[in-house]
């Protein structure tokens, strides 16, 4: 581990953007260097410190990392598809290593982090809790064992602000079941279901519900359903934090490794 290890935090006001900041300025091993947002943004050219109420930190917030040294640096990324790709583009010139949280990325978005990481270390996580991957390795256990007898089924709940459904660690979670089953996302997940059929449920697709209400931080099942029992793996997540804290381990754990395209997997040794 780097000592006084500098983070540049993209998407710095949103939700989990403001958590990180504020794990980060509890932390004496790394230093908040410099807040990222959307160009438009009310509160470019402010002081974060003076923008989230914390008094003034001499650290602006900024539309771009063009103008940003990036020597000793691991950039945290919970902003947006769009922003994301951009940031994906710039990395190898910049030499960025870079923490992705944002949820959303296409396929495609993938794969270009994974050119992209032929130059830089990358790693992407649609959640850095160490509960919820452990809960993605049970999820690959169980499905490889009961995918031919019990049903399964997934259902996420989050806050109502939530603009994305289903949420990335439902979707992969689905992606891991999805593997056990032979079959692509895309083949096996329905989405919610309505109306009246004359079909049974299939026994190969996987069944995906998301609920929006309130403030819930992330809540999370993967049922199991046989003739005569069931199986629930759940995960429950009670504080924003548990995820900030996270991301700011992997960004510790990302500085001290070469260019790379690396999984919550190769973070926690599972």
């Amino acid at each position: 581990m780097i000592v006084s290890l500098d983070l540049i935090i993209v998407g710095a006001l949103g939700r989990m953007g403001i958590e990180i900041a504020n794990v980060v300025l509890s932390d004496e091993t790394v230093k908040l260097k410099a807040c990222v947002e959307y160009p438009g943004h009310p509160r470019i050219g402010i002081d974060y410190g003076l923008s989230t109420g914390k008094g003034t930190m001499g650290v602006p917030v900024v539309d771009s990392i063009d103008s940003l040294d990036f020597t000793n640096t691991v950039l945290i990324d919970f902003s947006s598809p769009k922003s994301t790709r951009s940031l994906l583009e710039k990395a190898p010139q910049k030499k960025i290593p870079m923490v992705i949280g944002t949820t959303g990325l296409s396929e495609a978005d993938i794969e270009s982090a994974k050119e992209t990481a032929k130059e830089v270390p990358i790693i992407i996580s649609p959640n850095m809790s160490l509960g919820v991957n452990l809960l993605f390795s049970l999820t690959r256990l169980v499905a490889s064992r009961l995918k031919n007898e019990f049903d399964i089924e997934i259902i996420e709940a989050h806050h109502r602000f939530k603009k994305d459904a289903p949420s990335g660690t439902a979707r992969r979670i689905g992606e891991i079941v999805a593997e056990a089953m032979g079959r692509s996302y895309d083949e096996a997940v329905v989405n919610g279901r309505s109306g009246i059929t004359d079909k049974n449920r299939s026994s190969d697709e996987i069944g995906m519900h998301a609920v929006r209400g309130g403030d819930i931080v992330g809540d999370h099942t993967v049922l199991f359903a046989g003739i005569g029992e069931r199986i629930e793996l759940r995960h429950l997540a009670h504080s924003r934090s548990t995820f900030a804290k996270g991301a700011v381990a992997v960004a510790k754990w990302l500085s001290g490794q070469n260019a790379g395209f690396y999984t919550m997997n190769d973070v926690l040794g599972f």
